[in-house]
């Protein structure tokens, strides 16, 4: 009977034990102040924490706005800002014409997209153009043939876009950095709708 008693002590023991030493390494408490992030006047998703003079952001809402690239291989995070340049033409490329705010209508345009400096594999690239509402309107999809090419130029098909609201639309660009990845926005252009007087 008393050797059992003494098992059931050890057992007890070794097991306090280890989960003491198991919570000190996972739990630790920090005190913070949650605050209001803002970027070019729009609220940051989930906004930040002050802990001792210094403020933490969410790194997936910070890599958007910033329409930076985002890799976390397990004990890093890396963050890519490459060169992305838009611009939004009618025509052929060999006679190409700026194209930007219009009056309320349908347009065919195309955008050209230039892209240097790309620290890490681009797998597909997509360009969406949204509504004032927020809604997309039409997106393509281009996968890419060199999956490592530091820079590049790319034309996508003609869009035709009935701008049939008056405000913003946006045509948005992306990189997907693998296949299974999500869609990573880099730039943005505008185009305003405006409506015929």
């Amino acid at each position: 009977m008393r050797i059992r008693n003494i098992a059931i002590g050890v057992l007890a023991l070794s097991l306090l034990g280890g989960a003491t030493a198991g919570a000190e390494e996972v739990i630790q408490t920090w005190k913070g102040k949650k605050i209001s992030v803002q970027v070019n006047g729009a609220e940051l998703d989930g906004g930040g924490i002050q802990i001792e003079g210094k403020t933490y952001l969410p790194i997936r809402a910070l890599s958007d706005t910033l329409q930076a690239l985002l890799k976390s291989d397990g004990d890093a995070v890396h963050i890519n800002k490459p060169n992305v340049h838009l611009l939004l033409y009618t025509g052929d490329k060999n006679a190409m014409k700026p194209f930007g705010n219009v009056y309320q209508g349908t347009y065919d345009f195309s955008v050209f997209v230039q892209v240097d400096n790309l620290q890490t594999k681009a797998h597909s690239l997509r360009t969406t153009v949204v509504d004032p509402s927020g809604q997309t309107v039409d997106t393509v999809v281009y996968k890419m043939t060199d999956e490592n090419r530091d820079n590049f130029w790319y034309a996508t098909t003609p869009f035709k876009i009935d701008f049939k609201s008056t405000g913003q639309y946006k045509v948005k660009f992306y990189i997907r950095q693998t296949e299974t990845s999500d869609y990573e926005l880099l730039s943005e252009k505008a185009i305003l709708s405006m409506k015929k007087e």
